[in-house]
């Protein structure tokens, strides 16, 4: 299960990108400005390669408001589509 403390914290996220993974899931999570508009964008697909390697339809995209509260949000985000496509997901795969 990924926890909200597992994300680390909100200022870290205005200078670097996180990514991280939870048994074969892969995600990513960083700030993107739209106009005024700070946003998270979320990012999971199945691994085990990286994020530039992965073809762009095995990716999901979610957005989030650029806030302490979406952190939690994100979190629970992140464990629920694990559940959703957990059948897709390979862990301990090595490559």
């Amino acid at each position: 299960m990924i926890l909200r403390k597992d994300l680390l914290a909100l200022n870290f996220y205005k200078k670097e990108k996180f990514t991280g993974s939870f048994q074969g899931m892969r995600y990513l999570i960083q700030m993107v400005r739209e106009g005024e508009e700070e946003l998270f964008v979320v990012f999971t697909w199945p691994g085990p390669y990286n994020f530039e390697t992965t073809l762009e339809e095995k990716k999901s995209r979610r957005v989030f408001p650029f806030t302490e509260e979406s952190l939690e949000a994100i979190a629970d985000y992140l464990n629920e589509a694990y559940e959703d496509g957990k059948e897709g997901w390979t862990p301990g795969i090595r490559i």
